[in-house]
């Protein structure tokens, strides 16, 4: 095993680089002194709120979804992928309990008084807990699909809601009391400090207010880019949303109208959390630590003309690698910090290209016919051709959505950007400039992933569960189903003459079909996670490398002809989830939130039993080489 290790020596210095990866979530204690914040790398932080250094931190298995502070502000408890949650005494770190009978994924929770607390999961139930004795009290909150998120009113009302598109109201009792369908699916939802008024901020770009008897008061919005969260002044007379365009925004409700639009290329405001005394607002970031704005003040009488756009700068940065591309001998890594590292031969040091306006990238494409040339995406929406070799730009476009993929076609002619609002483009590449061709919008979710079959057909990959083989007009040749969550990512290769697809999923399975009659030929288990990312050997060998949020990859060796599992190697040695997976020649490549790329090379001979993987040798950033 190779390591590169993109994490640079002068961060670990600064003591505010605490997050080694994004927040997914932020909150403040109640009297306004603290504030928490988690995220990706497992970390449960501390803060004072006037401090740059943490108070203490705490340590989940996998990543965190979700924190908030007793009512009293003694405690602290946080929600895991790890499908535990934990309590912390919020004046020394010590962990007093431990809740861990939730069979999936824990996504929020909500403390009702000082004594209980209710989790939600990404099976679409919630437990109420006796936190004293960690024993689960009789009422369950149920959803159709995947619950994100959960809140107590003054009033003990609970809310609820998820991706049924429906927000419940819950008796503490775990009694239903109503249904208020959605116009889509909610990410977030929070009561008004009185508990008259609840806000959900959904995928239809609006947050929307509504009463406790279903009463729609008003829509917030709207927003080009997805809504993810949403917080309350003191006084329920405004609101912060912060959305995926990289801006929270201040709004006034009784105007219905932005005030004051925070914006950083660093914002990641899956969460955002507004302080008691209405001075400040925290958000999360994919730097080092969340962001701590100053909340003007603006009164009601005299509310300004236009919007106040304020830019944030950036905190120290991390060097989580979300996703890897390879072609001859040249390895390309897009990562947190907004830049891109490309290795043109192995052992090399790395050339750093920093694009576009400093948002991470979140997907890079190599061409073995485009030498020096490597195409990106970044979570700003901007898609660019960047030249490795002077570290400048060739050709950019922005987009109003985050990219998750870009892919060049087999010659190198075209580029395929998949996005998160569910559009794929086909863009011509000129050799000076990307030019817009064939949109296509099949899909009923954002697309995470594409492929290239040949010069004339691609396969889709999205979060409605399916996968789609199109030709590059634009036309539906097969959908592939079958998954029980939302599909990741995929490839697709020729083993023994026969064209096939992997995909990968949520619901912890690769499945391999058939490309050409869309037959389900296996699925394989093994990911106690969601599975991320899939890459088929390049060469035509039954080789498969995957990787999960469980922290592994995996390397399965499949019979040519019936394509069984003969072994399954666990690529262990990551500590985040694995976020990307390629092949550099005959070596599978494994790259991580943990700022780390792994190369991996299999067994010569498949018919051995798998041993365990051992590091071959380092390969490593040096500092400076920046």
């Amino acid at each position: 095993m190779r390591t590169v290790d993109v994490f640079h020596p002068q961060a670990a210095s600064n003591s505010a680089a605490v997050h080694a990866s994004p927040q997914t979530t932020v909150a403040f204690s109640p009297d306004g002194t603290h504030y928490a914040s988690a995220g990706y790398d497992g970390r449960v932080v501390l803060w004072d709120r006037s401090g740059t250094s943490p108070r203490w931190v705490g340590r989940h298995s996998r990543l965190v979804n979700g924190v908030r502070f007793s009512p009293s502000g003694r405690l602290l408890a946080s929600g895991s992928a790890d499908k535990t949650c934990r309590i912390w005494e919020v004046a020394t770190g010590r962990q007093v309990q431990l809740l861990a009978r939730q069979p999936d994924d824990l996504n929020a929770l909500a403390w009702l008084d000082e004594n209980r607390l209710v989790t939600v999961s990404q099976d679409g139930t919630g437990r109420i807990w006796d936190i004293r004795t960690g024993v689960l009290q009789e009422g369950v909150i149920f959803h159709a699909d995947h619950c994100m998120s959960v809140d107590a009113a003054p009033t003990g009302v609970l809310a609820s809601c998820g991706e049924d598109a429906t927000i419940r109201l819950w008796d503490t009792d775990g009694s239903l009391l109503r249904d208020l369908p959605q116009a889509g699916h909610a990410e977030m939802c929070r009561w008004s400090p009185d508990g008259t008024l609840l806000a959900a901020s959904c995928d239809d770009g609006f947050v929307h207010i509504v009463r406790t008897d279903g009463e729609l008061v008003t829509k917030v919005g709207p927003y080009t880019a997805a809504v993810k969260s949403v917080a309350w002044s003191q006084d329920g007379s405004r609101i912060v949303i912060g959305a995926y365009d990289s801006t929270i925004a201040l709004w006034d409700i009784a105007d219905c109208r932005p005030l004051v639009r925070w914006y950083g290329a660093h914002l990641w405001p899956r969460a955002v959390d507004w302080s008691a005394d209405g001075r400040t607002v925290v958000a999360g970031t994919f730097s080092a630590r969340p962001a701590v704005i100053d909340v003007p003040e603006i009164p009601a009488d005299a509310l300004p003309d236009e919007v106040r756009e304020i830019t944030l700068e950036a905190s120290v940065p991390t060097h989580g690698v979300n996703h890897v591309s390879a072609a001859g001998e040249v390895l390309a890594a897009g990562g947190d910090n907004g830049t891109i590292r490309v290795w043109s031969h192995r052992g090399a040091t790395a050339t750093e290209v920093p694009v576009g306006n400093g948002s991470l990238v979140n997907t890079v494409a190599v061409s073995a016919e485009l030498p020096g040339l490597v195409a990106y995406g970044s979570f700003s929406g901007r898609v660019g051709v960047a030249d490795a070799v002077t570290g400048r730009d060739v050709a950019a476009v922005q987009r109003e959505h985050p990219v998750n993929r870009a892919a060049w076609s087999p010659d190198g002619r075209r580029l395929a950007v998949a996005d998160y609002e569910g559009g794929l483009d086909l863009y011509a590449w000129t050799g000076r400039e990307l030019v817009p061709g064939v949109h296509y919008a099949g899909h009923d979710g954002a697309i995470k992933d594409v492929s290239w079959v040949d010069a004339d057909r691609l396969v889709t990959y999205s979060t409605d569960r399916r996968a789609h083989l199109i030709t590059t007009e634009g036309t539906l040749i097969r959908s592939f189903g079958g998954h029980g969550e939302l599909i990741n990512g995929g490839s697709v290769t020729t083993v023994a003459g026969r064209a096939l697809l992997a995909t990968v999923s949520r619901d912890r399975t690769s499945r391999i079909y058939d490309l050409e009659t869309g037959e389900l030929l296996q699925v394989l288990v093994g990911h106690d996670e969601s599975a991320k990312c899939a890459a088929w050997h390049p060469g035509g060998e039954p080789l498969l490398v995957t990787g999960s949020y469980d922290f592994t990859g995996r390397l399965w060796v499949l019979d040519p002809k019936t394509l069984a599992p003969l072994h399954q190697h666990v690529l262990e040695g990551h500590g985040s989830a694995v976020s990307a997976v390629c092949w550099l020649g005959d070596d599978a490549v494994t790259a991580s939130w943990d700022s780390k790329v792994f190369t991996w090379t299999p067994d010569a001979d498949p018919a051995r039993p798998p041993a365990a993987a051992e590091p071959a040798t380092d390969w490593r950033v040096r500092e400076g080489s920046r």
